[in-house]
């Protein structure tokens, strides 16, 4: 029971409807959705819908069809709101749900005689507007009803929000060797402790959180507890200097290799030649 109460806890808010973008395309969203945006939008006779006109999804090709594309001729919806004489709205559809660009070609001959297709920019350029406009008219339709609204959101919630990422927390770590007058943030232990325990790890901190402080923090732990042997620091040129100083603000007895534009052991003394314009750290 412990274990259920601890789970429930933890479990992902739910998203609600301004949290959520449904793209016209997007494979979770059921062939129903679609064919009731298409009788909504489009209005076809209703002795066409089912039989002749329907939307059809392949799970094997992972392909949209509309069936009947050409059968209601005489819809102005289909001709001129959302489609034109050369692509109707139809066409227009199908192909946006596979996601793809309309294009409009027209037949030609090339200089061998053979019989090819030549894109048509303005009749393109005609049917890209069209399809933009069935993308909009989209977005405002999907949520408008509350019973579809509802079982969009769960739907979505339940395919794609059901995972929650791991927190790290590093108030169990003390940094031997840090200056005693420095003290991490919570932040940044935390930081640290994803560092060492999270593998591949992105600081996304705005400027100004302590990032340089995270990553050496995360270093010299990962030294002391036998992780790592060497660590290098990948910085550009002019910053070399800054990030040995702040390194031994830090850790004022670390073992410090810096590279600078005249070579720079600042323990040793030796020298190293100008190298690209990143330098590197070695600790």
């Amino acid at each position: 029971m412990r274990n259920v109460q601890a789970l429930e806890q933890v479990q992902p808010k739910d998203l609600n409807a301004s949290e959520i973008e449904v793209r016209l395309g997007a494979v979770w969203v059921g062939e129903d959705v679609y064919r009731e945006f298409l009788q909504d939008i489009l209005k076809p006779p209703s002795y066409m819908l089912g039989g002749m006109i329907d939307v059809q999804y392949s799970p094997a090709s992972g392909l949209w069809n509309i069936k009947g594309k050409n059968a209601d001729r005489s819809n102005v919806l289909a001709t001129a709101t959302y489609g034109t004489e050369r692509v109707n709205a139809y066409k227009i559809l199908e192909d946006t749900l596979n996601l793809k660009d309309v294009r409009v070609y027209d037949p030609a001959v090339n200089e061998e005689g053979r019989e090819t297709r030549v894109l048509n920019k303005k009749e393109t350029m005609l049917a890209s507007q069209k399809q933009d406009a069935l993308k909009e008219a989209f977005r405002e339709w999907v949520f408008a009803d509350q019973a579809r609204r509802e079982k969009l959101c769960w739907e979505y919630n339940e395919r794609f929000n059901a995972i929650r990422p791991r927190e790290y927390d590093g108030g169990h770590l003390t940094f031997p060797g840090m200056n005693p007058e420095i003290e991490l943030r919570p932040h940044q232990k935390d930081a640290v402790a994803h560092q060492l325990y999270g593998g591949n790890v992105l600081l996304a901190h705005t400027m100004g959180a302590g990032k340089t402080y995270e990553m050496i923090a995360a270093a010299m732990e990962s030294r002391r507890l036998g992780l790592s042997r060497k660590n290098l620091f990948v910085v550009p040129n002019h910053l070399t200097g800054q990030w040995g100083a702040e390194f031994l603000q830090l850790y004022p007895g670390a073992n410090l290799l810096v590279a600078t534009k005249r070579i720079s052991n600042r323990r040793t003394g030796k020298n190293s030649a100008p190298g690209s314009p990143w330098g590197n750290m070695t600790v």
